[in-house]
């Protein structure tokens, strides 16, 4: 049976990696929240960390960030 989890990307991306260690339930409780959004666990935070992130710079809580990914302003 797949299991869906390998060490490899499923496809080449630009796109940062980021390691999380979570409680098992919360780990549980995020998978079910993303398939009921039909998405991965992974693009499911990256939705959430988007909106946490837009969120604090439209209310002035951060400054946006650079798109620049080479680092230049």
């Amino acid at each position: 049976m797949f299991s869906g989890i390998t060490n490899e990307p499923a496809m080449p991306t630009d796109k940062a990696k980021l390691m999380v260690y979570l409680d098992p339930n919360y780990k549980d409780g995020l998978g079910q929240l993303a398939a009921l959004e039909n998405r991965s666990m992974s693009n499911y935070v990256e939705t959430l960390i988007i909106e946490a992130v837009d969120k604090a710079i439209q209310s002035g809580k951060i400054k946006p960030v650079n798109e620049s990914s080479d680092g230049n302003t």
